[in-house]
């Protein structure tokens, strides 16, 4: 990613923060970036101003080192676990894409707006509500990783990495975002389901040649 640290990586995979989380805050006020990591539910933002104390550049969204307190990160991170996890497709890209949000009525116009990894045809297909959404989502976006790929994509003037993307189809992550559920016994409403053979994409590993 582009400006994080080695002892930057290291202290976000001591405390298994994906890097999907983490928001590239270059340039921006805290009034700034704020509001686009809560949008795009990043919760850690880095080439930020550094702290007082120590000089850290990592920071929750709120503001916080999160370095010198890791506490601050620990609440973000529950916090943002109640919500809705998501799985939307985009037909120009061919990728489909699991994530979590607190509004899914406008996730689709939020995907789209912003650009995400380069596509703006995004569409939610599938919904399910849950006290435990940000649990779904982590788990279910670690199962299909032998499909991930990541796409550098510009936001508001800013390149951002885009970690939730997947090449496979509807039915394959819809198969393991309800298997975490089921083999997990978290409680869920589905609340957007669709049929759709448009988004059943061939389904690729990392390794397989693929052109945007």
């Amino acid at each position: 990613m582009h400006g994080l640290t080695k002892e930057q990586i290291n202290f976000l995979n001591e405390h298994r923060v994906h890097l999907k989380f983490v928001f590239n805050a270059k340039g921006m006020s805290k009034s700034k970036y704020r509001p686009i990591m809560k949008e795009l539910n990043k919760y850690i933002a880095y080439n930020v101003t550094p702290c007082k104390k120590s000089g850290h550049t990592l920071r929750t969204r709120s503001g916080h080192c999160c370095q010198c307190n890791t506490a601050h990160m620990a609440f973000q991170k529950r916090n943002d676990s109640v919500g809705v996890t998501y799985i939307a497709g985009s037909l120009t890209g061919n990728v489909i894409k699991i994530g979590f949000t607190k509004a899914v009525e406008i996730r689709s116009e939020s995907l789209n707006r912003t650009n995400y990894a380069g596509f703006n045809d995004w569409k939610v297909l599938f919904a399910l509500k849950s006290k435990n959404a940000g649990r779904i989502e982590t788990r279910a976006n670690s199962l299909l990783n032998n499909y991930a790929f990541s796409l550098d994509y510009e936001h508001d003037g800013h390149w951002q990495d885009s970690h939730e993307t997947f090449h496979c189809s509807y039915s394959k992550a819809k198969k393991f975002v309800k298997q975490v559920c089921s083999e997990n016994n978290y409680d869920f409403e589905s609340i957007r389901e669709s049929l759709t053979e448009k988004y059943e994409f061939r389904i690729l590993k990392k390794d397989t040649k693929w052109n945007k």
